[in-house]
């Protein structure tokens, strides 16, 4: 044989490993890529809420203040961090404030920004430094406001795009639903029982 013939065969016997090689790993490349992309359906689990705001003075007061918390059921996942956009009516909700809730033991307020004018509330609390994830119900924050309301008038608080919820060993926020709030607001309705959920 001449070293022509030695060399096309060998070049040959290359070719037709190279081709055997991507033949026997492409089926395991596809079934790792579907396995990959098959939890990621699961990945995001935790909702928010309002939960019913709460008269805290009398009904014959000039100003009404109430209070109402953000409620979260993380599902299975283990949460760092919230960070709430809301979005509410200046003209009808006045003297806003929001405060941690009792889901985080002991949280981290990193952001709390209240725009009167335009409405919007930015507030991020987080577990705090050293702290375990969390994962369960509770409420996460409580938003507390006043209104001179005193014929019934319905109003929303809405959650904006930019609420997002962080979780260990996830990149990406774990925000599966969030629920805006609707309630009525005046002495004829008292709040506890006008809430309902949109």
């Amino acid at each position: 044989m001449s070293k022509r013939t030695l060399f096309l065969i060998f070049t040959l016997f290359l070719f037709i490993s190279v081709f055997l090689i991507i033949a026997v790993y492409q089926p395991q490349t596809s079934k790792i890529s579907q396995t990959a992309i098959a939890p990621k359906k699961l990945i995001a689990q935790t909702d928010l809420s309002f939960g019913k705001p709460i008269l805290a003075t009398p009904s014959s007061a000039l100003v009404s203040n109430y209070s109402l918390a953000v409620s979260i059921s993380t599902g299975e996942n283990k949460v760092t961090a919230v960070n709430l956009e809301l979005s509410y009516d200046p003209q009808i909700l006045t003297d806003v404030t929001v405060i941690p809730g009792s889901f985080f033991a002991k949280p981290d307020v990193l952001l709390n920004q209240i725009d009167a004018k335009t409405g919007i509330i930015s507030y991020t609390l987080g577990v705090g430094f050293r702290n375990p994830a969390v994962t369960g119900k509770g409420t996460v924050a409580i938003i507390a406001f006043s209104s001179k309301a005193k014929t019934p008038e319905e109003t929303t608080i809405s959650f904006l795009p930019r609420t997002l919820v962080t979780a260990s060993g996830i990149n990406e926020s774990v925000l599966k639903q969030a629920t805006n709030g609707l309630f009525v607001l005046g002495e004829d309705f008292p709040a506890t029982n006008a809430f309902s959920n949109q």
